[in-house]
C-alpha cells in the first residue's frame, strides 16, 4: 500500500484483532486469540445434532466475495470477541461467558488491491442458551470500547507500528439478519506516517452457532452494500442448523 510515496503493509502480523478474535484475523491483526472462553471449561456433548462450524464461514464462489483474492487461512485458533482482555474490561467472569464452544473453524482470507482485508470464523456450542447470552453481551454499551481498547493495545506493541489511537468505537445498525455491527476507527502510526484504519466486526449469532466477519479497510469506510453482501452469505448459512 502506498501512503505518501511510502509503502506499508497494514496486514503484516495477526495482532490487530488477535487480541479479541483469535482466528488468524490477519486483517490488520485483530486476532481475537481464543484459549477457550477466558478460562471456561469445555461444555458437555452437544445436545442437538452435530454441526460443522466450517459450514458457517465466508467462502468463495458467491457475489459477496467476487472481486477479492482468496487465500487459505492456516490459523486454527478460535475466533471470538470474548477473549481477554475484553471480558476483564467488561467485568465478566467465566461464569458470565458460559461454557466453551464444542468446535470452531476459520474461513479463507479475502483481500483486494485497495487494501481491504476480510476474514471470518464460526463457533458451535452445545446449547443455544450460551449463544443467547453472548447476543446480550455484544449489545452491551461497553462492548465497542472494550474491544477497541484491546485492539489498540495490541497494535501499539506490534512491530512496525509506533502507536495507535481510537478515534471512535460504536455500535452501528447491523446488516439485515446480523446480530450486531461494531465499528472502530483507528489512527495508526507507522514509519512516521499516520493513517486511518476502519474496522467492522459483524456478529451473526443464531441457534447454536456464532459467526463473525472482520473487515479492515484503510483510509476509507467500507460500503454498507459490501457489509450487507458479506453478512448475507453467512446469514443464509446459519438458517441451516
Amino acid at each position: 500500500m502506498d501512503f505518501g510515496g511510502k509503502k506499508h503493509s497494514l496486514r503484516g502480523g495477526r495482532h490487530f484483532l488477535r487480541v479479541v478474535v483469535p482466528a488468524g484475523f490477519a486483517a490488520l491483526g485483530l486476532a481475537l486469540t481464543a484459549c477457550g472462553s477466558a478460562g471456561s471449561s469445555p461444555s458437555a456433548a452437544a445436545a442437538g445434532p452435530k454441526l460443522d462450524p466450517s459450514a458457517y464461514v465466508l467462502t468463495s464462489g458467491s457475489a459477496a466475495t467476487n472481486g477479492y483474492k482468496a487465500e487459505p487461512n492456516s490459523d486454527t485458533t478460535e475466533s471470538t470477541a470474548f477473549q481477554d482482555p475484553v471480558p476483564k474490561c467488561m467485568h465478566l467472569s467465566s461464569g458470565g461467558l458460559g461454557p466453551a464452544s464444542t468446535a470452531h473453524a476459520n474461513g479463507d482470507m479475502f483481500s483486494d488491491d485497495d487494501g481491504t482485508a476480510i476474514e471470518s470464523g464460526a463457533r458451535v456450542f452445545a446449547s443455544a442458551d450460551t449463544v443467547t447470552r453472548h447476543v446480550d453481551l455484544v449489545h452491551r454499551a461497553d462492548f465497542p470500547d472494550c474491544l477497541a481498547q484491546a485492539v489498540m493495545g495490541e497494535l501499539s506493541k506490534s512491530g512496525g507500528m509506533s502507536g495507535a489511537t481510537v478515534r471512535s468505537a460504536t455500535a452501528q445498525p447491523p446488516p439485515r439478519g446480523a446480530t450486531a455491527l461494531t465499528r472502530i476507527i483507528f489512527n495508526v502510526s507507522a514509519s512516521g506516517d499516520t493513517v486511518e484504519v476502519n474496522v467492522d466486526l459483524i456478529s451473526i449469532f443464531r441457534g447454536r452457532v456464532e459467526s463473525v466477519i472482520l473487515v479492515v479497510n484503510p483510509l476509507t469506510q467500507v460500503s454498507t452494500d459490501t457489509l450487507t453482501a458479506l453478512s448475507g452469505q453467512v446469514v443464509g448459512k446459519l438458517a441451516n442448523q
